[in-house]
């Protein structure tokens, strides 16, 4: 089973440094640690997901523990590094291994890094971030008197969606698992072949010329978008039969029925929009196959109208410290997350903040700003 903490002593080899700015560093992890050390429950929440999910073995990778684990995160969120760089940083800095408490203990991979912070759940995150700001009120870092909020987003890391790189992702990633397959389950007698340098060349001719004005151009890029059509629409159908062949051996088939379903709305999508002149509606398009949760956000940005990915509402109170949050799942208009963001103001601090600030994008009317100046003095 995981070790949730280790009780041995740490020996801080960093040594001291006589410049300030090494010196704010440190204090920065310094009182990180100290409030760690005084919320217990926070590894505890942490401890419960990973005992679940990560291998239990007390060799290797397995045998850090769960409060190595949260203060490598740690470093990796205050640092804004990528899990490669901040393993990096942990194994040069005396000062940085101190902090994760791993002793003379070899640092984790970067891939168990990701593993741990991928193994989180969204209630644990909930809780820890509930936990933390009932800590701030009752030390009296942050106060009730000023909420300040606004919208941002995250984006997913996609290549730019268009029809052409969509089905090309389809057929290439169906081609893959039923040649695998076919490499691997002989038995199952299946012979198909894919001829995936002529789609890619498809795939790469329209992605050349879709823009182009030339009319005879443009004709064939929809010739060659129905052949694409066509041949991603082959493999799909191939999916199926391979499915059934594989349950009816006994076998799994959690890729392909993970794939099939978004590769027909791809194909769907691309047929409608291409072939047939329609305008496909923005919430029924699918942005990615390999990040199908993908929206398409319009907030009008200079240089970035688009954006893919998930919209986020933060709040903050007048010490810049985050007490709520919204990352939605489907988006919500500005103007309709101002109220339940008051409210969860008032029910952590048992009061509505004095002063609200908001951006245009929370405004209704201005019979909206008189009700809310009936409880919050400055809007």
């Amino acid at each position: 089973m995981r070790t949730q903490m280790s009780h041995e002593l740490y020996f801080n080899f960093a040594g001291e440094s006589s410049l300030q700015i090494v010196n704010a560093y440190r204090e920065k992890y310094d009182l990180l640690s100290m409030i760690l050390d005084a919320n217990p429950d926070l590894l505890a929440l942490v401890h419960e997901d990973w005992a679940q999910w990560l291998s239990t073995s007390d060799q290797g990778r397995d045998g850090y523990t769960s409060e190595q684990l949260l203060r490598a995160l740690i470093v990796l969120f205050i640092e804004g590094k990528s899990d490669r760089n901040t393993i990096i940083l942990i194994d040069n800095s005396e000062f940085l291994r101190h902090f994760v408490r791993l002793g003379l203990n070899s640092t984790m991979d970067f891939t168990f890094l990701n593993r741990a912070y991928s193994s989180l759940g969204e209630t644990t995150i909930d809780k820890m971030n509930a936990i933390l700001t009932d800590y701030a009120i009752t030390e009296e870092m942050i106060r009730s008197e000023k909420q300040r909020m606004d919208t941002t987003v995250v984006e997913t890391n996609i290549h730019y969606p268009t029809d052409s790189s969509l089905l090309w992702d389809s057929f290439r990633t169906l081609a893959r698992l039923v040649s695998t397959i076919q490499n691997e389950l002989p038995s199952l007698d299946l012979r198909h072949r894919f001829h995936e340098k002529k789609i890619k060349k498809l795939a790469t001719f329209i992605a050349r010329n879709a823009s182009s004005k030339n009319k005879n151009t443009q004709r064939e890029v929809k010739r060659k978008y129905a052949l694409l059509i066509q041949r991603v629409r082959w493999i799909h159908g191939v999916g199926p039969q391979v499915c059934e062949k594989l349950l009816a051996a006994g076998y799994d088939v959690p890729g392909l029925s993970h794939y099939l379903p978004l590769v027909e709305k791809i194909i769907d999508q691309s047929y409608r929009r291409i072939i047939k002149g329609e305008k496909v509606p923005a919430d029924e398009k699918l942005y990615s196959l390999f990040e199908a949760h993908t929206e398409l956000i319009v907030r009008g940005k200079a240089g970035k109208p688009i954006e893919f990915g998930h919209k986020i509402l933060i709040a903050q109170t007048g010490e810049k410290y985050i007490h709520h949050y919204n990352v939605m799942e489907k988006r919500i208009e500005d103007k309709e997350l101002l109220l339940p963001a008051i409210e969860a103001h008032k029910e952590m601090f048992g009061a509505y903040p004095g002063v609200l600030s908001t951006d245009k994008g929370f405004y209704e009317s201005m019979k909206q700003i008189h009700s809310l100046e009936e409880i919050i003095p400055v809007v």
